[in-house]
């Protein structure tokens, strides 16, 4: 494979906080790390959650490279686009809202958008704002790419929400937005790998979340049209 970079540009974004989107950025962008790629993490959020993950531990157990690019705003897209020459793939976690400036640009620029959603009635209540932007973005752009809901911290034993993700499957609205088949589990593993500034793949006993997240990064390469792994 050609050594030049990709410049592959993932937006992950949603109105809501607290959804699980800086843990599908982070878990993703280390995950295609460890597969050999060079990884950029976009930290546009203003909480800087993303950052905080990266360096911990001076960045040692994280195979990504960080970008705090929350103060660029309206020049987020140009400077993404100078980054994209540099990088195979570069993650943008979002700030938690639709109207950041940030967010509209990055989605002008990318190549896939990633929605994560809890199942509650309060976030997939949040879901339209978010879809509704995507659509507007790939309109202003001129140009397709796919737009996925990611499942997080699903609970497979609840009813509720194996309800709920079978009415955002059932949308009519948004018929080219659906959810993906892969969803992140509500597992510790998960969020605890953030204190040790690394994902999963790190973590002992994290057999089912490395399983969980591996089958993301492989829907996601998928989408891409990348290969699963650089190395290989």
């Amino acid at each position: 494979m050609s050594s030049k970079p990709m410049g592959k540009i993932i937006t992950v974004f949603n109105q809501k906080g607290g959804v699980g989107k800086t843990t599908t950025t982070c878990q993703l962008a280390g995950t295609f790390g460890h597969r050999g790629y060079d990884v950029m993490v976009a930290d546009l959020d203003a909480q800087q959650t993303s950052a905080s993950w990266l360096s911990r531990a001076d960045g040692a157990n994280f195979p990504a490279t960080l970008w705090s690019g929350f103060r660029y705003k309206d020049s987020t897209a140009v400077e993404l686009g100078k980054l994209a020459s540099k990088y195979d793939l570069i993650f943008v976690d979002c700030a938690p809202a639709v109207d950041q400036p940030g967010t509209w640009a990055s989605l002008l620029v990318s190549d896939l958008a990633l929605i994560p959603t809890k199942l509650s009635p309060a976030d997939t209540d949040a879901l339209p704002a978010a879809l509704a932007l995507a659509k507007k973005a790939l309109l202003t752009a001129g140009r397709e790419y796919p737009v996925r809901i990611v499942p997080t911290a699903f609970r497979r034993n609840r009813a509720d929400e194996k309800a709920a993700l079978d009415a955002i499957a059932q949308d009519k609205n948004y018929p080219n937005f659906p959810p993906l088949s892969q969803v992140l589990s509500d597992r510790v593993a998960f969020t605890r790998s953030m204190l040790y500034g690394a994902t999963v793949h790190s973590m002992p006993n994290a057999k089912d979340a490395i399983t969980e997240i591996d089958a993301l990064g492989d829907a996601v390469a998928k989408l891409l049209k990348i290969p699963a792994n650089k190395r290989t």
